[in-house]
């Protein structure tokens, strides 16, 4: 009995904090339950506070309406009217909160006003090493999916000088490719291609070709996912990196919109 006694104070404790009480109030609260109509100082001796802490707490949750309180012999005593006045509590708080959503609603705009003007730090991840890529790759689709994104931008490397190094992304990309798919996210790729370095750029019309694309030599991929940029360079030891800052994005969108224009210029003159 005595377990299942302590399981309900327990549940009771854990409900009157949910009321938002703190744990000196909900204390106080269970000890005016059990003891009914007394004073401060024997509700403080019996939740073990000091007077003057019981008193303020026991006053404020007459206020809030959870407890009466009255004259005995001189003597305020505090105590519970009726249950429903816990009720009725539940109730007010939950009108209160209903006219802070619509309070929300109504100063939204100022709110995100207010926000715009705040220089927002980047969020910044590094993938150290080849066991790191597949998490790198992951982490794209991942974000992608995060902002509902239907389509990626990719900026590859393709020298010649790169390709000596034999080294291809291979499976990792086709694993990416397919994330892509199946989530159903496109890429728009343009590959800077050239002899010794980037000398002009391709646009890919088709995502096969990535996985042939060298991880090797100074290979460099920038990958924009909306709010994020991904990089990453091989070498002999691969590192990428994640940066989520809108403004820096929007920075690398500009530069890949100017670089596609080129690229159109190109193919359009050949």
């Amino acid at each position: 009995m005595v377990v299942h006694y302590s399981a309900h104070l327990y549940r009771m404790d854990d409900f009157f904090k949910k009321l938002g009480l703190d744990d000196k109030g909900s204390r106080l609260l269970m000890t005016v339950l059990k003891l009914g109509s007394q004073p401060a100082s024997v509700i403080a001796h019996h939740a073990k506070l000091d007077r003057t802490t019981a008193y303020r707490l026991l006053k404020q949750l007459y206020e809030q309406g959870l407890l009466s309180r009255s004259k005995r012999n001189g003597v305020t005593v505090f105590y519970v009217e009726k249950l429903s006045d816990i009720e009725r509590y539940i109730q007010k708080e939950r009108d209160r909160f209903n006219h802070l959503k619509k309070d929300f609603k109504a100063l939204s705009p100022q709110l995100d006003a207010l926000r715009s003007h705040v220089q927002e730090m980047p969020r910044i991840q590094i993938y150290d090493g080849y066991e790191k890529l597949p998490h790198f790759y992951h982490d794209i689709v991942s974000r992608a999916l995060e902002q509902n994104l239907i389509q990626i931008r990719i900026l590859g490397s393709n020298t010649f000088s790169q390709k000596l190094e034999r080294k291809e992304l291979g499976g990792l990309i086709e694993d990416f490719q397919q994330s892509l798919k199946k989530n159903r996210i496109e890429a728009d790729i343009l590959i800077a291609q050239g002899n010794l370095t980037r000398e002009w750029l391709t646009h890919l019309d088709s995502f096969g070709v990535m996985a042939s694309l060298p991880a090797a030599g100074g290979a460099t991929n920038v990958i924009l996912v909306g709010d994020s940029v991904f990089m990453v360079s091989f070498r002999d030891f691969p590192v990428g990196i994640r940066i989520d800052h809108p403004d820096i994005a929007q920075t690398m969108h500009f530069l890949f919109d100017v670089s596609g224009m080129k690229s159109g210029k190109l193919m359009q003159k050949n």
